[in-house]
């Protein structure tokens, strides 16, 4: 009876952590994007085949992130994104799944032209260049990023140019 009963109880925590760790992420949906604010990246479900970021301070306590599956696009401000397998408190979520247009890429080496050139990742756009054709475009919509009010803020009436030439993972990229 008592192997019985410790047979159970094994059988019930076994299957309680499985279910937990297949179970418990934030779903990589609009919903599950929208419900990230104040929660770890790393706690998204699934893995990210197309993903990359980049730090916004030598410190690297802000980066803006990058994460693309099954037709789900989104951009994360973090906070705290000292690399553990890259992960970070989610500061801000920019859902692109609804305005991303075919041909179009999140873009993060932009500047706001009146400005000159910022550090890369502090402003963001959203542009097509023409599968690699065009080295610097105007971005069809843009995003300052704003890290002391944790938010992405969409840029309207100033001209932004965007750099649209690859990244290489290391010196700020990961």
């Amino acid at each position: 009876m008592t192997r019985l009963v410790f047979l159970g109880l094994a059988f019930s925590i076994t299957f309680a952590v499985l279910g937990r760790a297949n179970g418990q992420g934030v779903s990589f949906t609009s919903a599950g994007i929208a419900s990230l604010p104040g929660k770890d990246i790393c706690s998204l479900q699934g893995e990210f085949p197309k993903r990359f970021g980049v730090y916004l301070d030598d410190k690297k306590e802000h980066s803006v992130a990058y994460r693309e599956r099954d037709g789900v696009i989104a951009l994360f401000l973090l906070g705290e994104s000292q690399p553990h397998q890259y992960c970070g408190i989610v500061d801000a979520v920019l859902d692109l799944t609804p305005i991303i247009k075919k041909g179009e890429e999140p873009l993060f080496k932009c500047h706001v032209n009146s400005e000159g050139r910022t550090r890369w990742g502090h402003v963001v756009g959203l542009g097509d260049n023409q599968r690699g054709h065009k080295r610097f475009l105007t971005p069809r919509l843009a995003w300052r990023v704003n890290t002391k009010e944790k938010r992405f803020d969409e840029i309207t009436g100033e001209a932004v140019t965007c750099d649209a030439s690859g990244y290489i993972v290391g010196n700020g990229w990961f």
